[in-house]
């Protein structure tokens, strides 16, 4: 992006209050998962992930999401995702990378 369009994006998602507004290129590593059952296919998950990023602590996070129990993650699993550290929680992680 030039510098004219990162800045309107920057003013936009502070207008509307976008929660990954700030957010920075890292990754979260899986330190805990609730166990998949056998059924239903799609299931909630419950996690608790450990978020980095260059220049910033690492941070622990919390998080519930439903996942298909085929491509469980495990414990240990590294993914790339955004992180806004003035709000961890609304932290957005890219799934699709998850193996097949």
């Amino acid at each position: 992006m030039t510098d004219w369009t990162q800045d309107a994006a920057s003013i936009l998602e502070q207008l509307t209050r976008d929660p990954l507004r700030g957010a920075v290129a890292g990754t979260v590593t899986i330190r805990s998962i609730s166990e998949a059952r056998p059924r239903p296919r799609y299931q909630e998950a419950e996690l608790e992930l450990l978020a980095h990023a260059p220049d910033h602590e690492p941070v622990i996070v919390r998080t519930h999401v439903v996942l298909d129990s085929r491509h469980w993650p495990t414990v240990g699993t590294v993914l790339p995702a955004r992180i806004p550290f003035d709000e961890p929680a609304a932290i957005e992680i890219n799934w699709d990378t998850l193996p097949a």
